[in-house]
């Protein structure tokens, strides 16, 4: 399997370009936690699929979080209108 850094040097042999300097800076500072290694990886030395799998997880776990967020906003919705009703009632 290729990493994620050498999948872009094979691009820019194919394209004949030069690799953007902010692509190559974010492939050398950005790192990704791996819970099987319990370390953070350049994600330029990540495999694509590991990579892609993360940024699945990533998002998966957002999702998780916004709709528990959510869930919690609607509840305090409704105790406030029970609060609103009691204090109308007095």
């Amino acid at each position: 399997m290729a990493t994620l850094m050498e999948l872009v040097k094979i691009q820019a042999v194919i394209d004949n370009r030069a690799i953007a300097s902010d692509t190559m800076e974010t492939l050398e500072t950005t790192y990704r936690y791996s819970k099987s290694k319990g370390v953070n990886i350049k994600i330029g030395d990540m495999h694509i699929d590991h990579f892609l799998r993360s940024l699945n997880l990533e998002k998966f776990q957002k999702n998780v979080v916004d709709i528990q967020t959510a869930q919690i906003i609607e509840r305090q919705k409704k105790t406030l209108i029970k609060i609103k009703r009691l204090i109308n009632e007095k």
